[in-house]
């Protein structure tokens, strides 16, 4: 853009002319770019403003148990990752008690023939796989005992006196002891004896001392009537019969099974009687 020159005569009219189109290529822009920051800055300020009282809301709408939250989540945290016990660990799980408490309980019966001629009617309940006796049924005529697992029972006929020994797996064998051989060699049969002196005592009231060791009460060794009793013992492996030595009495009773054995009452005193066949006080 020339500057007009000084002598012309409308020098004045172009230099306002001039002025103005200077000042609209130079200062209005620099006007307009002032405005616009103004106002931008504003607007951000507002902005600003409005999120600064966003937050004062929130801040004051906080539920006044927000600190007792915090602290029961973070309590909870810790508690997740605290190790379990061995008692907590070992837990059976709900559903599996459950499971096994909803288990069907059915109850069975195993009839057998004892040699007097009496049927026997032994219960037991199945839970599963588990099998445990109950008991038996019409026994009017028979002693019977349950083994410490619940898996046998010991049955002992009261006409003939003979023992009858059963398992929950259909398993049964008779465990009566047939004869006796004395000192000497004489052989003495058990129905022989009974013939000749009913109220002898041969084999009776058989008790378990553990699950393979089965005692029981008779007047063995002596063949006669002095109503001396003695302990006598079966083992259910071998079958052999054997004398409980060291101890006799008018009257023996046998009691619970206990960590020293089996407890029995002689003649009014305690003793106990071991698996081994042995007699401790």
């Amino acid at each position: 853009m020339s500057k007009p020159s000084i002598f012309s005569k409308d020098y004045e009219k172009e230099m306002k002319k001039r002025r103005k189109r200077i000042f609209l290529l130079v200062i209005a822009p620099i006007i307009g770019l002032a405005i616009f920051l103004i106002t931008d800055f504003n607007g951000l300020l507002n902005k600003g403003l409005s999120i600064k009282s966003g937050i004062n809301n929130i801040l004051l709408n906080k539920p006044k148990n927000s600190k007792v939250n915090k602290t029961k989540v973070e309590k909870n945290t810790e508690e997740d990752l605290k190790p379990q016990s061995n008692a907590e660990e070992t837990k059976t799980p709900q559903s599996e008690v459950d499971l096994k408490a909803e288990m069907p309980v059915a109850k069975e019966i195993f009839i057998f023939s004892l040699s007097d001629g009496q049927e026997i009617n032994v219960e037991y309940s199945v839970n599963g796989a588990i099998k445990t006796i109950v008991g038996i049924s019409d026994h009017k005529e028979v002693l019977y005992d349950i083994s410490p697992s619940k898996q046998s029972i010991v049955i002992q006929s009261v006409k003939n006196q003979d023992l009858l020994y059963f398992h929950v797996d259909n398993i049964s064998k008779d465990i009566t002891k047939k004869t006796h051989e004395s000192s000497a060699g004489q052989v003495f049969p058990k129905e022989d004896q009974l013939k000749k002196h009913p109220n002898y005592l041969w084999s009776i009231a058989p008790r378990f001392i553990d699950e393979e060791n089965i005692a029981y009460v008779s007047e063995l060794p002596w063949i006669n009537e002095k109503a001396v009793q003695y302990i006598w013992k079966v083992n259910l492996k071998d079958m052999v019969h054997m004398q409980v030595k060291a101890i006799s009495g008018k009257n023996i009773v046998f009691k619970n099974i206990s960590p020293k054995g089996l407890e029995t009452i002689v003649d009014g005193n305690a003793v106990y009687v071991t698996p081994l066949g042995k007699v401790i006080k």
